[in-house]
């Protein structure tokens, strides 16, 4: 999905970018069933951190299920929105801990602050989630994995989680799912606001932004700053040292309305610092040292182009790119550097059938290079993929159905086809029932086509097939969605153990549960979730044991409520055990924790507010490994935070 979103004065636009409703509603005037505005609530509520207007939740505009804008009642799948205002009364103090909330998501990360952290999304891969920043794909294309760690909260806007399959309309890692992450945008009122805060662990952290418009331009300008002296990593080292971790940061967005027929708007991202981490690779030699440490840079740069006359037809251009850069050093030597750039160029096309039929056709261009010293001089540091999708999204009488067909066409492993089906059906009594089903694929990184003596330059994709149904319900105690889904992959890429060499020789069958509910008691807003998800090897000599860093089961509940100028969110996050080798010899104990965070407000400008998180005070477990044992997490801690809004 290329998209930015933007609050533009008005008109509304008809494109799906627009914030003032879907698209087709902007050509035709629609009664919403009020049971639909409800139901749907629940699949994507169950992670907001509080919802005390449940009728702006219901209508609520996604962009990212299906490339084009529709409100969250008229979504087929499964999604998660979580708003600034959310972000803001979290307990969460980085991108992982406030995903890790969300139903059908498990995190790990190496250490805390800034250390390598993966997403889990219905127990796939960790380079199974598509991540998106303002429309364009931001992932190592050598490593295949985002660094979520390095995106500061404090740039993020909003964030949209798409849970199953979405390679018939993304391509390439939507195997989980898709995390379509926007960042800050300006508005109509000017807006200045500043804010600096202090915890545990010597932790710092500034803001400033600055936005505006003059009716038919808007800007925004973040910067975000921080610093800390961290924790020791690895639980084993011989030495007690503190892992620092520094992020400087800045966003800016530019939006203009030419017209009532044609907007453009423009976003721009750069996180980049360094990370101290225990044992490191000194070339082909492990390094016990705890001196190692990395440079890095996470950059998206976004511009798209939307023309929406008036009929039928609307369409868009997007034009992005991407960096992920990762410089290692090893006692203060150079050790190895990997810089990948991704660049794309999309074409949309929405076209309005009739009220009740949209259909949607879109071209995408896309290439990954790679500059790196770690592959053969003759290795290829680049390659493209061309794509076509076609979509239908109809309502006929008591069903919705949706399907999308696409087609893939790699330099390096030629064609793959892929496509969804989903329909839904209004069952009388506040109930909706949908079934869904469809394909997707992970095409090979280039670590697995080209790292010495690992890569083979022959694989082929990995490829998965979902089936998922979902029963969705709205009452007067409560909002709420089961979802029941199993994914089936196979070309598994992993290493052969008789050449030690890249191969799809892998198979896994995932089974999961998820249910989720929200509702009100005693001025108190509750989010739910519990999901349980059983992950099984089905190859080699593992064939029956369950897949590794997953914790098969999840609970989250969120709780918030104002008092005045006083307000609270408390969170609760409960995990089982999880194994942390491939034959389950060897697991972590499940564990939960409790965070909360307050705020206060001084007066209409100033907010203090107070994050404690791990209040018991627990030792807990979430990632191990053969190489360097277990990770550390953090203790107790309090973040103390002072913000002006002018």
């Amino acid at each position: 999905m290329f998209v930015s979103i933007h609050n533009h004065p008005s008109p509304v636009l008809h494109f799906p970018i627009s914030t003032g409703g879907a698209w087709r509603h902007s050509v035709y005037t629609k009664k919403i069933n009020s049971f639909l505005l409800s139901s749907i609530t629940a699949a994507i509520s169950a992670t907001s951190f509080h919802a005390t207007a449940a009728d702006n939740a219901q209508n609520e505009i996604i962009v990212t299920a299906n490339r084009y804008s529709q409100t969250i009642n008229e979504s087929l799948s499964s999604v998660t929105v979580i708003t600034r205002d959310e972000i803001e009364k979290s307990a969460a103090t980085d991108l992982p801990s406030l995903l890790g909330q969300v139903a059908g998501v498990d995190t790990k990360n190496n250490g805390t602050y800034g250390k390598q952290s993966s997403i889990f999304l219905r127990g796939t891969n960790s380079s199974h989630t598509l991540t998106l920043i303002d429309g364009v794909k931001l992932t190592s294309a050598s490593a295949g994995l985002t660094a979520f760690q390095h995106i500061p909260l404090e740039q993020i806007e909003r964030i949209e989680i798409v849970r199953g399959p979405r390679s018939s309309l993304y391509g390439s890692e939507a195997i989980g799912g898709v995390i379509q992450i926007f960042t800050r945008k300006g508005g109509q009122n000017a807006r200045a606001a500043s804010s600096f805060g202090y915890g545990g662990n010597n932790t710092r952290k500034m803001t400033a932004q600055f936005s505006g418009s003059d009716g038919t331009a808007t800007f925004s300008l973040n910067a975000n700053h921080t610093d800390t002296d961290g924790i020791d990593a690895i639980r084993h080292t011989s030495s007690n040292d503190d892992d620092g971790y520094n992020n400087e940061s800045v966003s800016m967005s530019f939006g203009y309305l030419f017209n009532d027929n044609l907007s453009f708007d423009a976003s721009f991202m750069n996180a980049q610092g360094n990370t101290e981490f225990d044992n490191c690779f000194n070339n082909t030699t492990f390094a016990s040292s705890d001196d190692c440490d990395a440079n890095f840079v996470q950059q998206t740069f976004s511009s798209t182009f939307n023309f929406t006359p008036d009929g039928i037809w609307d369409s868009q251009l997007l034009i992005g790119s991407s960096r992920d850069n990762n410089e290692n050093f090893w006692e203060s030597q150079a050790n190895f550097a990997f810089e990948t750039r991704h660049n794309e160029i999309s074409f949309l096309n929405n076209f309005q059938l009739n009220e009740n039929n949209l259909l949607t056709l879109g071209v995408d261009y896309a290439e990954d290079t790679v500059d790196t010293q770690q592959y053969a001089s003759d290795t290829p540091d680049s390659r493209d993929n061309t794509a076509g999708f076609i979509a239908w999204d109809s309502q006929l009488a008591s069903f919705d159905l949706n399907i999308s067909l696409r087609q893939d066409d790699n330099e390096q492993f030629a064609k793959h086809n892929t496509g969804s089906l989903a329909l839904g059906r209004n069952l009388g009594n506040n109930l909706k029932l949908v079934v869904s089903y469809g394909t997707a694929f992970k095409a090979p990184t280039f670590n697995d086509l080209y790292f010495p003596f690992y890569g083979d330059d022959s694989l082929d994709p990995e490829e998965s097939a979902t089936t998922e149904v979902s029963l969705r319900g709205s009452h007067r105690l409560a909002d709420w969605s089961l979802n029941l889904f199993r994914t089936d992959i196979d070309n598994l890429i992993a290493s052969d153990p008789a050449t030690f060499t890249a191969s799809n020789i892998d198979k896994a069958q995932i089974t999961g549960a998820e249910l989720i509910t929200e509702f009100t008691t005693h001025q108190w807003d509750f989010d739910v979730a519990l999901t349980y998800i059983d992950g099984e090897n089905q190859s080699g000599i593992n064939e029956g044991r369950q897949l590794i860093a997953r914790a098969k089961e999840n609970f989250s509940l969120q709780a918030y409520r104002s008092f005045g100028k006083f307000g609270i969110n408390a969170s609760l996050l409960a995990q089982g055990k999880r194994y942390t080798s491939l034959d389950n010899s060897e697991s972590l104990a499940g564990y939960g924790i409790i965070d909360t965070s307050i705020d206060y407000a001084l007066n209409k400008q100033m907010k203090l507010t107070a994050k404690i998180n791990n209040i018991a005070d627990t030792r807990y477990a979430i990632n191990a490994d053969s190489f360097n044992g277990t990770y550390n997490t953090l203790g107790r801690t309090l973040f103390v935070n002072l913000s002006y809004n002018m």
